[in-house]
Protein backbone atom coordinates (compact mmCIF):
# COMPACT_ATOMS: atom_id res chain seq x y z
CA UNK A 1 0.00 0.00 0.00
CA UNK A 2 2.80 2.44 0.87
CA UNK A 3 4.41 1.72 -2.49
CA UNK A 4 1.19 2.48 -4.33
CA UNK A 5 0.55 5.73 -2.51
CA UNK A 6 4.12 7.02 -2.85
CA UNK A 7 4.07 6.15 -6.51
CA UNK A 8 0.75 7.94 -6.85
CA UNK A 9 2.25 11.07 -5.26
CA UNK A 10 5.05 11.07 -7.81
CA UNK A 11 2.49 10.65 -10.58
CA UNK A 12 0.95 14.08 -9.99
CA UNK A 13 3.23 15.70 -12.53
CA UNK A 14 4.49 12.83 -14.64
CA UNK A 15 3.70 11.55 -18.06
CA UNK A 16 0.60 9.78 -19.30
CA UNK A 17 2.66 6.61 -19.75
CA UNK A 18 3.39 6.47 -16.04
CA UNK A 19 -0.28 6.91 -15.19
CA UNK A 20 -1.18 4.20 -17.64
CA UNK A 21 1.06 1.86 -15.67
CA UNK A 22 -1.57 1.92 -12.96
CA UNK A 23 -3.84 0.15 -15.42
CA UNK A 24 -1.48 -2.84 -15.38
CA UNK A 25 -1.31 -2.84 -11.58
CA UNK A 26 -5.09 -2.58 -11.27
CA UNK A 27 -5.54 -5.41 -13.76
CA UNK A 28 -3.23 -7.64 -11.76
CA UNK A 29 -5.14 -6.82 -8.58
CA UNK A 30 -8.42 -7.67 -10.30
CA UNK A 31 -7.09 -11.10 -11.23
CA UNK A 32 -5.87 -11.67 -7.67
CA UNK A 33 -9.30 -10.70 -6.32
CA UNK A 34 -10.96 -13.18 -8.67
CA UNK A 35 -8.62 -15.92 -7.44
CA UNK A 36 -9.41 -15.09 -3.82
CA UNK A 37 -13.15 -15.11 -4.61
CA UNK A 38 -12.87 -18.55 -6.24
CA UNK A 39 -10.93 -19.91 -3.26
CA UNK A 40 -13.49 -18.47 -0.85
CA UNK A 41 -16.33 -20.06 -2.80
CA UNK A 42 -14.57 -23.40 -2.35
CA UNK A 43 -14.29 -22.84 1.41
CA UNK A 44 -17.97 -21.91 1.67
CA UNK A 45 -18.67 -25.10 -0.26
CA UNK A 46 -16.80 -27.10 2.37
CA UNK A 47 -18.98 -25.51 5.05
CA UNK A 48 -22.14 -26.48 3.16
CA UNK A 49 -20.94 -30.06 2.76
CA UNK A 50 -19.97 -30.33 6.44
CA UNK A 51 -23.37 -28.91 7.42
CA UNK A 52 -25.19 -31.49 5.32
CA UNK A 53 -23.25 -34.26 7.02
CA UNK A 54 -23.63 -32.92 10.59
CA UNK A 55 -26.04 -29.93 10.94
CA UNK A 56 -25.96 -29.91 14.74
CA UNK A 57 -22.17 -29.78 14.98
CA UNK A 58 -21.58 -27.33 12.14
CA UNK A 59 -24.73 -25.17 12.46
CA UNK A 60 -23.36 -22.37 14.68
CA UNK A 61 -20.09 -22.11 12.73
CA UNK A 62 -21.94 -22.08 9.41
CA UNK A 63 -24.09 -19.20 10.70
CA UNK A 64 -20.89 -17.28 11.53
CA UNK A 65 -19.51 -18.06 8.07
CA UNK A 66 -22.69 -16.74 6.44
CA UNK A 67 -22.46 -13.54 8.49
CA UNK A 68 -18.78 -13.23 7.47
CA UNK A 69 -19.80 -13.51 3.81
CA UNK A 70 -22.53 -10.89 4.19
CA UNK A 71 -20.25 -8.40 5.97
CA UNK A 72 -17.37 -9.00 3.56
CA UNK A 73 -19.59 -8.56 0.50
CA UNK A 74 -21.07 -5.34 1.92
CA UNK A 75 -17.64 -3.76 2.47
CA UNK A 76 -16.35 -4.99 -0.90
CA UNK A 77 -19.39 -3.56 -2.72
CA UNK A 78 -19.08 -0.21 -0.93
CA UNK A 79 -15.46 0.08 -2.14
CA UNK A 80 -16.69 -0.74 -5.64
CA UNK A 81 -19.40 1.90 -5.27
CA UNK A 82 -16.72 4.49 -4.45
CA UNK A 83 -14.78 3.55 -7.59
CA UNK A 84 -17.86 3.76 -9.80
CA UNK A 85 -18.90 7.17 -8.43
CA UNK A 86 -15.42 8.61 -8.93
CA UNK A 87 -15.16 7.44 -12.54
CA UNK A 88 -18.80 8.22 -13.44
CA UNK A 89 -18.30 11.95 -12.92
CA UNK A 90 -16.57 12.11 -16.30
CA UNK A 91 -16.16 8.62 -17.81
CA UNK A 92 -19.40 6.66 -17.41
CA UNK A 93 -18.36 4.55 -20.40
CA UNK A 94 -15.52 3.14 -18.30
CA UNK A 95 -18.02 1.36 -16.05
CA UNK A 96 -18.94 -2.10 -17.41
CA UNK A 97 -21.25 -4.56 -15.66
CA UNK A 98 -21.02 -2.62 -12.42
CA UNK A 99 -17.22 -2.50 -12.35
CA UNK A 100 -14.58 0.06 -13.33
CA UNK A 101 -12.27 -0.68 -16.27
CA UNK A 102 -9.35 1.63 -15.65
CA UNK A 103 -8.04 1.15 -19.18
CA UNK A 104 -11.12 2.98 -20.51
CA UNK A 105 -10.78 5.99 -18.19
CA UNK A 106 -9.68 9.11 -20.10
CA UNK A 107 -8.90 11.35 -17.11
CA UNK A 108 -6.48 9.19 -15.18
CA UNK A 109 -4.52 12.27 -14.05
CA UNK A 110 -7.53 14.10 -12.58
CA UNK A 111 -7.09 14.86 -8.88
CA UNK A 112 -10.42 16.63 -8.28
CA UNK A 113 -12.88 13.80 -8.89
CA UNK A 114 -11.49 11.46 -6.20
CA UNK A 115 -11.38 14.31 -3.68
CA UNK A 116 -14.94 15.34 -4.54
CA UNK A 117 -16.36 11.88 -3.85
CA UNK A 118 -14.09 10.73 -1.03
CA UNK A 119 -13.46 14.03 0.79
CA UNK A 120 -16.26 16.51 -0.02
CA UNK A 121 -18.99 13.86 -0.12
CA UNK A 122 -17.31 12.14 2.88
CA UNK A 123 -17.20 8.71 1.24
CA UNK A 124 -13.65 8.35 2.56
CA UNK A 125 -14.68 8.89 6.17
CA UNK A 126 -17.58 6.47 5.67
CA UNK A 127 -15.20 3.88 4.19
CA UNK A 128 -12.81 4.25 7.12
CA UNK A 129 -15.64 3.68 9.61
CA UNK A 130 -16.83 0.62 7.69
CA UNK A 131 -13.32 -0.87 7.65
CA UNK A 132 -12.99 -0.30 11.40
CA UNK A 133 -16.39 -1.90 12.07
CA UNK A 134 -15.45 -4.84 9.85
CA UNK A 135 -12.14 -5.22 11.68
CA UNK A 136 -13.86 -5.27 15.08
CA UNK A 137 -16.40 -7.77 13.76
CA UNK A 138 -13.61 -10.11 12.66
CA UNK A 139 -11.77 -9.79 15.97
CA UNK A 140 -15.00 -10.51 17.88
CA UNK A 141 -15.21 -13.91 16.17
CA UNK A 142 -11.90 -15.04 17.70
CA UNK A 143 -12.44 -16.07 21.33
CA UNK A 144 -8.89 -17.12 22.22
CA UNK A 145 -6.81 -14.23 20.86
CA UNK A 146 -3.61 -15.51 22.46
CA UNK A 147 -3.88 -18.90 20.82
CA UNK A 148 -4.70 -17.35 17.44
CA UNK A 149 -2.35 -14.38 17.73
CA UNK A 150 -1.29 -14.79 14.10
CA UNK A 151 -4.84 -14.36 12.84
CA UNK A 152 -5.38 -11.37 15.14
CA UNK A 153 -2.18 -9.75 13.90
CA UNK A 154 -3.21 -10.31 10.27
CA UNK A 155 -6.62 -8.72 10.83
CA UNK A 156 -5.20 -5.70 12.65
CA UNK A 157 -2.50 -5.23 10.03
CA UNK A 158 -4.51 -5.73 6.83
CA UNK A 159 -7.57 -3.85 8.08
CA UNK A 160 -5.63 -1.04 9.77
CA UNK A 161 -6.85 2.56 9.36
CA UNK A 162 -3.77 4.09 10.95
CA UNK A 163 -1.71 6.40 8.73
CA UNK A 164 1.83 4.99 8.37
CA UNK A 165 4.56 7.35 9.57
CA UNK A 166 6.15 7.23 6.14
CA UNK A 167 3.00 8.70 4.59
CA UNK A 168 2.69 11.73 6.84
CA UNK A 169 3.38 13.94 3.84
CA UNK A 170 1.12 16.77 5.01
CA UNK A 171 2.12 16.82 8.68
CA UNK A 172 2.23 20.44 9.81
CA UNK A 173 2.59 21.84 13.30
CA UNK A 174 2.42 18.33 14.71
CA UNK A 175 -0.98 17.60 13.14
CA UNK A 176 -1.22 14.16 11.51
CA UNK A 177 -3.27 14.00 8.29
CA UNK A 178 -6.43 11.90 8.30
CA UNK A 179 -6.54 8.42 6.82
CA UNK A 180 -8.95 9.50 4.08
CA UNK A 181 -6.86 12.55 3.19
CA UNK A 182 -3.72 10.42 2.95
CA UNK A 183 -5.20 7.96 0.49
CA UNK A 184 -7.73 10.01 -1.51
CA UNK A 185 -6.78 13.72 -1.54
CA UNK A 186 -4.43 15.34 -4.09
CA UNK A 187 -3.88 11.99 -5.81
CA UNK A 188 -4.57 11.22 -9.48
CA UNK A 189 -7.69 9.23 -10.27
CA UNK A 190 -5.72 6.23 -11.60
CA UNK A 191 -3.89 5.79 -8.31
CA UNK A 192 -7.04 6.13 -6.19
CA UNK A 193 -8.87 3.47 -8.23
CA UNK A 194 -5.85 1.16 -7.85
CA UNK A 195 -5.72 1.81 -4.09
CA UNK A 196 -9.42 0.90 -3.78
CA UNK A 197 -8.82 -2.27 -5.80
CA UNK A 198 -6.04 -3.20 -3.41
CA UNK A 199 -8.42 -2.65 -0.49
CA UNK A 200 -10.95 -4.94 -2.15
CA UNK A 201 -8.25 -7.58 -2.43
CA UNK A 202 -7.50 -7.13 1.27
CA UNK A 203 -11.16 -7.83 2.09
CA UNK A 204 -11.18 -11.09 0.10
CA UNK A 205 -7.80 -12.07 1.55
CA UNK A 206 -8.83 -11.60 5.18
CA UNK A 207 -12.18 -13.25 4.41
CA UNK A 208 -10.25 -16.37 3.35
CA UNK A 209 -8.17 -16.25 6.55
CA UNK A 210 -11.31 -16.09 8.69
CA UNK A 211 -13.01 -18.86 6.72
CA UNK A 212 -10.03 -21.15 7.40
CA UNK A 213 -10.21 -20.18 11.08
CA UNK A 214 -13.95 -20.97 11.28
CA UNK A 215 -13.50 -24.30 9.47
CA UNK A 216 -10.80 -25.18 12.00
CA UNK A 217 -13.16 -24.41 14.87
CA UNK A 218 -15.72 -26.96 13.66
CA UNK A 219 -13.47 -29.77 14.91
CA UNK A 220 -11.58 -27.80 17.56
CA UNK A 221 -14.36 -28.24 20.10
CA UNK A 222 -14.96 -31.93 19.57
CA UNK A 223 -13.41 -32.97 22.85
CA UNK A 224 -14.70 -30.20 25.11
CA UNK A 225 -17.63 -32.50 25.95
CA UNK A 226 -19.93 -29.58 26.63
CA UNK A 227 -22.78 -31.73 25.23
CA UNK A 228 -22.45 -35.30 26.43
CA UNK A 229 -24.48 -38.17 25.03
CA UNK A 230 -23.98 -41.77 26.18
CA UNK A 231 -23.73 -44.27 23.31
CA UNK A 232 -24.11 -48.04 23.35
CA UNK A 233 -22.73 -49.89 20.32
CA UNK A 234 -23.27 -53.65 20.32
CA UNK A 235 -21.71 -55.95 17.78
CA UNK A 236 -25.29 -56.91 16.96
CA UNK A 237 -28.74 -56.32 18.43
CA UNK A 238 -29.69 -59.85 17.44
CA UNK A 239 -27.71 -62.90 18.54
CA UNK A 240 -28.21 -66.64 18.23
CA UNK A 241 -29.07 -68.81 21.19
CA UNK A 242 -25.87 -69.61 23.04
CA UNK A 243 -23.93 -66.89 21.14
CA UNK A 244 -22.06 -64.25 23.14
CA UNK A 245 -23.48 -60.71 23.19
CA UNK A 246 -20.81 -58.00 23.29
CA UNK A 247 -21.23 -54.20 23.36
CA UNK A 248 -19.16 -51.03 23.82
CA UNK A 249 -20.37 -48.22 26.10
CA UNK A 250 -18.77 -44.79 25.74
CA UNK A 251 -19.44 -41.06 25.54
CA UNK A 252 -19.91 -39.59 22.08
CA UNK A 253 -17.07 -37.11 22.75
CA UNK A 254 -14.85 -39.41 24.71
CA UNK A 255 -11.11 -39.16 25.38
CA UNK A 256 -9.21 -42.44 25.37
CA UNK A 257 -6.79 -41.03 27.98
CA UNK A 258 -9.64 -40.15 30.34
CA UNK A 259 -11.11 -43.48 31.46
CA UNK A 260 -14.83 -43.41 32.38
CA UNK A 261 -16.51 -45.52 35.08
CA UNK A 262 -19.39 -47.68 33.86
CA UNK A 263 -21.65 -49.17 36.55
CA UNK A 264 -24.57 -51.42 35.65
CA UNK A 265 -27.97 -51.24 37.36
CA UNK A 266 -27.07 -54.31 39.47
CA UNK A 267 -23.96 -52.58 40.83
CA UNK A 268 -21.46 -54.38 38.59
CA UNK A 269 -18.57 -52.21 37.36
CA UNK A 270 -17.49 -52.92 33.80
CA UNK A 271 -13.91 -53.32 32.68
CA UNK A 272 -12.69 -50.57 30.33
CA UNK A 273 -10.59 -50.69 27.19
CA UNK A 274 -9.32 -47.54 25.47
CA UNK A 275 -11.77 -45.26 27.25
CA UNK A 276 -14.77 -47.57 26.68
CA UNK A 277 -16.64 -49.87 29.02
CA UNK A 278 -16.98 -53.42 27.67
CA UNK A 279 -20.16 -55.39 28.42
CA UNK A 280 -20.26 -59.11 27.61
CA UNK A 281 -22.85 -61.78 28.37
CA UNK A 282 -24.66 -64.74 26.77
CA UNK A 283 -28.05 -66.48 27.04
CA UNK A 284 -29.30 -69.96 26.14
CA UNK A 285 -32.93 -68.89 25.78
CA UNK A 286 -34.55 -66.64 23.19
CA UNK A 287 -36.25 -63.29 23.87
CA UNK A 288 -35.63 -59.57 24.53
CA UNK A 289 -32.89 -58.76 27.03
CA UNK A 290 -32.64 -55.30 28.61
CA UNK A 291 -29.69 -53.81 30.45
CA UNK A 292 -28.35 -50.41 31.48
CA UNK A 293 -26.57 -48.36 34.12
CA UNK A 294 -24.57 -45.16 34.58
CA UNK A 295 -21.44 -43.91 32.84
CA UNK A 296 -19.35 -41.22 34.57
CA UNK A 297 -16.27 -39.24 33.56
CA UNK A 298 -14.19 -36.56 35.26
CA UNK A 299 -13.10 -33.47 33.36
CA UNK A 300 -11.55 -30.29 34.77
CA UNK A 301 -12.32 -31.44 38.28
CA UNK A 302 -16.02 -32.07 37.62
CA UNK A 303 -17.70 -35.46 37.30
CA UNK A 304 -20.38 -35.83 34.63
CA UNK A 305 -22.71 -38.83 34.87
CA UNK A 306 -25.31 -40.07 32.39
CA UNK A 307 -27.67 -43.02 32.61
CA UNK A 308 -28.17 -45.35 29.64
CA UNK A 309 -30.42 -48.19 28.61
CA UNK A 310 -30.04 -50.80 25.86
CA UNK A 311 -31.63 -54.00 24.75
CA UNK A 312 -30.96 -56.90 22.41
CA UNK A 313 -32.84 -59.91 21.17
CA UNK A 314 -31.70 -63.51 21.46
CA UNK A 315 -33.15 -65.58 18.62
CA UNK A 316 -32.66 -68.56 16.39
CA UNK A 317 -30.18 -68.54 13.52
CA UNK A 318 -31.14 -66.77 10.30
CA UNK A 319 -29.42 -65.27 7.27
CA UNK A 320 -27.52 -61.99 7.53
CA UNK A 321 -26.08 -59.58 5.00
CA UNK A 322 -23.61 -56.89 6.06
CA UNK A 323 -21.33 -54.57 4.15
CA UNK A 324 -17.94 -55.08 5.76
CA UNK A 325 -16.73 -51.61 4.76
CA UNK A 326 -19.74 -49.44 5.67
CA UNK A 327 -23.55 -49.50 5.64
CA UNK A 328 -23.55 -48.22 2.07
CA UNK A 329 -22.25 -49.27 -1.34
CA UNK A 330 -20.05 -46.99 -3.47
CA UNK A 331 -20.12 -46.90 -7.25
CA UNK A 332 -17.00 -47.75 -9.22
CA UNK A 333 -15.27 -49.91 -6.57
CA UNK A 334 -15.68 -53.45 -5.19
CA UNK A 335 -17.64 -53.29 -1.91
CA UNK A 336 -16.91 -56.21 0.47
CA UNK A 337 -19.99 -57.91 1.93
CA UNK A 338 -20.32 -60.73 4.45
CA UNK A 339 -23.31 -63.08 3.97
CA UNK A 340 -24.23 -66.04 6.14
CA UNK A 341 -27.25 -68.24 6.77
CA UNK A 342 -27.23 -70.07 10.09
CA UNK A 343 -27.60 -73.82 9.86
CA UNK A 344 -27.18 -73.85 6.05
CA UNK A 345 -24.09 -75.09 4.22
CA UNK A 346 -22.10 -72.37 2.43
CA UNK A 347 -22.50 -74.23 -0.87
CA UNK A 348 -26.30 -73.99 -0.54
CA UNK A 349 -26.36 -70.18 -0.11
CA UNK A 350 -26.94 -67.88 -3.10
CA UNK A 351 -27.06 -64.06 -3.19
CA UNK A 352 -28.41 -61.63 -5.81
CA UNK A 353 -28.64 -57.86 -6.14
CA UNK A 354 -31.32 -55.67 -7.74
CA UNK A 355 -28.90 -53.28 -9.46
CA UNK A 356 -25.32 -54.18 -10.37
CA UNK A 357 -23.63 -57.47 -9.67
CA UNK A 358 -22.53 -59.54 -6.69
CA UNK A 359 -19.98 -62.36 -6.70
CA UNK A 360 -18.58 -64.76 -4.13
CA UNK A 361 -14.86 -64.38 -3.34
CA UNK A 362 -14.57 -66.73 -0.37
CA UNK A 363 -16.45 -68.50 2.40
CA UNK A 364 -19.18 -66.07 3.41
CA UNK A 365 -17.37 -63.25 1.56
CA UNK A 366 -18.81 -61.42 -1.44
CA UNK A 367 -18.01 -58.34 -3.51
CA UNK A 368 -20.71 -55.95 -4.72
CA UNK A 369 -20.42 -53.63 -7.74
CA UNK A 370 -23.57 -51.46 -7.59
CA UNK A 371 -25.17 -50.36 -10.87
CA UNK A 372 -25.35 -46.74 -11.97
CA UNK A 373 -28.42 -44.55 -11.64
CA UNK A 374 -30.00 -46.31 -8.67
CA UNK A 375 -29.75 -44.89 -5.15
CA UNK A 376 -30.88 -48.12 -3.49
CA UNK A 377 -29.59 -51.65 -4.12
CA UNK A 378 -31.43 -54.60 -2.63
CA UNK A 379 -29.46 -57.74 -1.70
CA UNK A 380 -31.49 -60.97 -1.49
CA UNK A 381 -30.18 -64.17 0.11
CA UNK A 382 -31.60 -67.56 -0.83
CA UNK A 383 -30.83 -70.96 0.70
CA UNK A 384 -31.50 -74.40 -0.72
CA UNK A 385 -33.34 -76.33 2.00
CA UNK A 386 -34.69 -79.83 1.34
CA UNK A 387 -34.19 -79.35 -2.39
CA UNK A 388 -36.16 -76.07 -2.58
CA UNK A 389 -34.94 -72.48 -2.61
CA UNK A 390 -36.06 -70.33 0.32
CA UNK A 391 -35.73 -66.55 0.66
CA UNK A 392 -33.80 -66.03 3.89
CA UNK A 393 -33.54 -62.24 3.93
CA UNK A 394 -33.75 -59.17 1.74
CA UNK A 395 -31.92 -55.97 2.66
CA UNK A 396 -31.68 -52.51 1.12
CA UNK A 397 -28.39 -50.58 0.90
CA UNK A 398 -27.89 -46.95 -0.06
CA UNK A 399 -25.71 -46.38 -3.10
CA UNK A 400 -23.40 -43.33 -3.16
CA UNK A 401 -20.92 -41.86 -5.60
CA UNK A 402 -17.29 -41.90 -4.50
CA UNK A 403 -16.34 -38.81 -2.44
CA UNK A 404 -14.61 -35.88 -4.06
CA UNK A 405 -10.86 -36.07 -3.35
CA UNK A 406 -8.55 -33.22 -2.35
CA UNK A 407 -5.78 -32.07 -4.65
CA UNK A 408 -2.42 -32.16 -2.84
CA UNK A 409 1.19 -31.23 -3.49
CA UNK A 410 3.74 -32.37 -0.92
CA UNK A 411 0.83 -32.83 1.51
CA UNK A 412 -0.37 -29.24 0.94
CA UNK A 413 -4.07 -29.08 0.11
CA UNK A 414 -5.10 -25.48 0.73
CA UNK A 415 -3.63 -22.00 1.11
CA UNK A 416 -1.28 -22.48 4.05
CA UNK A 417 1.61 -24.23 2.25
CA UNK A 418 5.18 -22.96 2.06
CA UNK A 419 8.15 -24.46 0.24
CA UNK A 420 11.66 -23.29 -0.66
CA UNK A 421 12.44 -22.65 -4.33
CA UNK A 422 14.70 -25.69 -4.46
CA UNK A 423 11.91 -27.98 -3.31
CA UNK A 424 9.40 -26.34 -5.64
CA UNK A 425 11.58 -26.99 -8.67
CA UNK A 426 11.79 -30.69 -7.71
CA UNK A 427 8.03 -31.24 -7.56
CA UNK A 428 6.89 -34.11 -9.76
CA UNK A 429 3.14 -34.66 -9.56
CA UNK A 430 -0.15 -33.31 -8.24
CA UNK A 431 -1.96 -35.98 -6.23
CA UNK A 432 -5.65 -36.53 -5.54
CA UNK A 433 -6.67 -38.20 -2.29
CA UNK A 434 -9.96 -38.74 -0.45
CA UNK A 435 -8.67 -38.37 3.07
CA UNK A 436 -10.25 -40.47 5.85
CA UNK A 437 -12.39 -42.41 3.35
CA UNK A 438 -13.06 -45.97 4.49
CA UNK A 439 -11.78 -47.53 1.23
CA UNK A 440 -8.46 -47.23 -0.53
CA UNK A 441 -9.37 -45.48 -3.78
CA UNK A 442 -6.95 -44.57 -6.56
CA UNK A 443 -7.68 -41.13 -8.01
CA UNK A 444 -5.71 -39.83 -10.97
CA UNK A 445 -5.12 -36.18 -11.78
CA UNK A 446 -5.81 -35.57 -15.47
CA UNK A 447 -4.79 -31.92 -15.82
CA UNK A 448 -4.09 -28.71 -13.92
CA UNK A 449 -2.71 -25.19 -14.32
CA UNK A 450 0.04 -23.31 -12.51
CA UNK A 451 -0.79 -19.63 -11.94
CA UNK A 452 1.93 -17.16 -11.06
CA UNK A 453 2.33 -13.40 -10.83
CA UNK A 454 4.73 -12.03 -13.39
CA UNK A 455 6.06 -8.59 -14.15
CA UNK A 456 3.63 -5.74 -13.63
CA UNK A 457 1.59 -7.84 -11.20
CA UNK A 458 -0.17 -9.68 -14.02
CA UNK A 459 -1.12 -13.28 -13.30
CA UNK A 460 -0.35 -15.87 -15.95
CA UNK A 461 -1.04 -19.59 -16.20
CA UNK A 462 0.80 -22.58 -17.64
CA UNK A 463 -1.20 -25.79 -18.17
CA UNK A 464 -0.29 -29.45 -17.77
CA UNK A 465 -2.38 -32.15 -19.43
CA UNK A 466 -1.35 -34.83 -16.94
CA UNK A 467 -0.58 -35.21 -13.24
CA UNK A 468 3.06 -34.23 -13.78
CA UNK A 469 4.59 -30.77 -13.62
CA UNK A 470 5.95 -29.70 -16.99
CA UNK A 471 9.49 -28.40 -17.55
CA UNK A 472 8.02 -24.97 -18.31
CA UNK A 473 6.20 -24.94 -14.96
CA UNK A 474 9.34 -26.00 -13.10
CA UNK A 475 11.29 -23.24 -14.85
CA UNK A 476 8.80 -20.70 -13.47
CA UNK A 477 9.29 -22.18 -9.97
CA UNK A 478 13.04 -21.57 -10.23
CA UNK A 479 12.43 -17.87 -10.94
CA UNK A 480 10.27 -17.29 -7.86
CA UNK A 481 11.58 -15.37 -4.85
CA UNK A 482 10.87 -15.54 -1.13
CA UNK A 483 7.39 -14.25 -0.30
CA UNK A 484 5.96 -14.84 -3.78
CA UNK A 485 3.04 -17.17 -4.22
CA UNK A 486 2.15 -19.70 -6.86
CA UNK A 487 -1.28 -21.30 -7.33
CA UNK A 488 -2.06 -24.77 -8.64
CA UNK A 489 -5.63 -24.56 -9.86
CA UNK A 490 -8.22 -25.96 -12.25
CA UNK A 491 -7.21 -29.44 -11.10
CA UNK A 492 -9.26 -32.19 -12.72
CA UNK A 493 -9.16 -35.80 -11.54
CA UNK A 494 -10.94 -39.09 -12.12
CA UNK A 495 -11.57 -42.08 -9.89
CA UNK A 496 -12.51 -45.70 -10.55
CA UNK A 497 -16.07 -44.60 -11.38
CA UNK A 498 -14.75 -42.58 -14.34
CA UNK A 499 -16.26 -39.26 -13.24
CA UNK A 500 -14.16 -36.15 -13.93
CA UNK A 501 -14.21 -33.82 -10.91
CA UNK A 502 -12.90 -30.29 -10.42
CA UNK A 503 -10.74 -30.20 -7.31
CA UNK A 504 -9.56 -27.48 -4.94
CA UNK A 505 -6.86 -24.95 -5.69
CA UNK A 506 -3.51 -25.03 -3.87
CA UNK A 507 -1.57 -21.91 -2.89
CA UNK A 508 2.14 -22.22 -2.04
CA UNK A 509 4.25 -19.38 -0.66
CA UNK A 510 7.97 -19.38 -1.38
CA UNK A 511 10.11 -19.33 1.76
Amino acid sequence: MMYLVLTAMLALNVSKEVLDAFTLVDGGLTTTIQNFAAKNDGLYGKFNLAFEQNPEKVGDWKTKAEELKTRSDELYEFMNECKVEIVSIKDEDAVHEGGVHLADVKVKDNTNFPAEIMMVNKKGADLKQRIEEYREFLLSMIDDKEKYAGAVSAIEGIMSTEVPESLHRKKKRGVTPTWESTYFEFLPLASVITILSKMQGDVRNIEAEMLNYLLGQVDAGDFKMNVIMPVVIPNSNYVFRGQEYRAQVFLAAYDSTNVPQVELSDGTTLETEGGMGIYSTSYNSTGIRKWGGTISIEQDGQVTSKTFEAQFEVGEATATVSATGMNVFYRGIPNPVAISAGGVSESNVRASISSGNIRRVGAGSYVVQPGGGKNIATVSVFATVDGAQKLMTRQDFRVYDLPKPDAKVEGIAGSEGALPVGRLSQLQIVEAEAEDFVFEVDYKVQSFEVAFQGQGGIWSTIPSDSERFTSQQKNIFRQLRTGQRVMIEKVKATGPDGRVQNLNSITITVR
